[in-house]
């Protein structure tokens, strides 16, 4: 599939798309409308017209869900972070304003989306991999996929406030999950849109195929939003939460779970702990984490801990002078092969461990000989097994991105396994 510039800004297939969402426009908040797609796209009639906060993927169907409700031409586009699913279709919505009114909106956005945008087309192939991974495509499904962004035509560092007839709204640098998110402040009304900031479940820190997070700095950002007297708090996902209490419960609580996370690694690390030690030593505190929006639903919490340590320490996690200057997988796989000498008894006591309920422990174990790169009987019969365990290790998740790297994982064995017989090499 390739996205140009005539197909931009309108999904190709949102059958079973965990991101796909609706089209329907609710009102969130008093004088706020929503669609819930990859996260709440945000219509604000104003007297100058219509403020949207991020435009999606599916140019076509959301602009006509708002169309049926408003006549008014869009006035200011503000993108909530410069993740691709949430302003894709930005331009598509530009060409519309100007067709059908003549004028062109101002297209508002954090100075560091442009290099966020940048960053996402220099390494397009890889995010494609990335997308099927993370969410269940096929893989080779995204092959050819172009990103080609709009930028913001204005930006800001800290804060911009948007005049628009009565209506003021002021758009915060909000750094969480990403470095170019933001926040939006409706005094008038005492709404909060916490944008990527603020999320139903734990926060996505830690994410295992994407680049650091600062849980202390998603931390400060909760801080400061809690100093707004807001009486809603909009969620990036599902219904706001009404009420200052319950939002500074909110924003408090979650900041300190965050701050937890950072002090008890630190703490670790300083004992001499590596990485892999740590996430099997940290228990989680009930007065802390037991709230329904600190569980897990998209990240999990052990990959928070992960990157905290990212953020101290380099790349060499395990402390394993074996992993400093590693052999290439094959030739590993290879010689781990060569040196058992039973092969067979590596997968019953895979099979043991699995049976036990030590699942991970089994991974480790069968791995020995499922990486190997043959197509003989035992190892074919090793990769079966992974897949197993895989899919067992991936009931035993709510993460939703861990689920979906165990299962990932599991297609392709399967796949590898159903060729049978070894590749050509002029197949690739």
């Amino acid at each position: 599939m390739t996205v140009n510039e005539e197909t931009t800004g309108d999904a190709q297939d949102r059958d079973g798309d965990l991101l796909a969402g609706s089209n329907e426009l609710v009102e969130v908040a008093p004088g706020i409308f929503g669609q819930q797609q990859a996260g709440w796209l945000l219509t604000i009639p104003t007297d100058d017209g219509l403020v949207q906060i991020d435009t999606g993927d599916d140019a076509s169907a959301s602009i006509a869900s708002i169309r049926r409700r408003f006549d008014q031409p869009f006035c200011v586009i503000a993108f909530s972070h410069g993740h691709p699913r949430y302003n894709f279709s930005a331009r598509r919505w530009v060409l519309h304003n100007v067709e059908q009114f003549g004028r062109s909106p101002r297209v508002v956005g954090h100075e560091n989306v442009v290099r966020r945008q940048q960053r996402y087309v220099d390494s397009a192939g890889l995010q494609n991999r990335i997308i099927e991974r993370q969410f269940r495509y096929p893989k080779g499904s995204l092959d050819g996929r172009q990103l080609e962004f709009m930028s913001p035509t204005e930006t800001f560092s800290s804060s911009l406030r948007i005049n628009s007839g009565e209506q003021t709204i002021d758009l915060l640098w909000a750094p969480s999950e990403t470095d170019d998110a933001i926040a939006a402040w409706f005094p008038d009304q005492r709404v909060m849109y916490g944008g990527a900031a603020c999320i139903p479940f734990f926060p996505n820190v830690g994410s295992p195929q994407r680049s650091c997070r600062d849980a202390l700095r998603w931390a400060n950002t909760l801080d400061r939003l809690a100093t707004y007297p807001a009486e809603t708090l909009i969620l990036e996902f599902g219904p706001p939460i009404e009420g200052t209490s319950a939002i500074q419960e909110y924003l408090q609580s979650t900041g300190a779970a965050l701050r937890w996370c950072h002090e008890t690694v630190i703490g670790l690390m300083n004992q001499g702990y590596n990485s892999h030690e740590i996430i099997n030593m940290v228990e989680f505190p009930g007065e802390i984490f037991d709230r329904p929006w600190l569980a897990e639903g998209y990240t999990s919490r052990q990959h928070v801990l992960r990157d905290v340590y990212r953020g101290q320490f380099g790349w060499w996690e395990d402390q394993n002078p074996t992993s400093l200057n590693p052999a290439h997988p094959a030739e590993v796989a290879a010689e781990v092969r060569a040196a058992i000498g039973d092969p067979g008894a590596v997968l019953a006591h895979a099979r043991s461990l699995a049976g036990r309920g030590q699942v991970q422990l089994a991974l480790h174990v069968v791995d020995l000989v499922a990486l190997g790169a043959g197509f003989d009987e035992v190892t074919i019969e090793a990769r079966a097994l992974k897949v197993e365990l895989c899919r067992a290790a991936a009931d035993s998740t709510t993460s939703y991105v861990t689920q979906s790297l165990y299962l990932n994982g599991a297609d392709e064995l399967e796949r590898t396994n159903s060729a049978t017989t070894e590749p050509d090499a002029d197949d690739g």
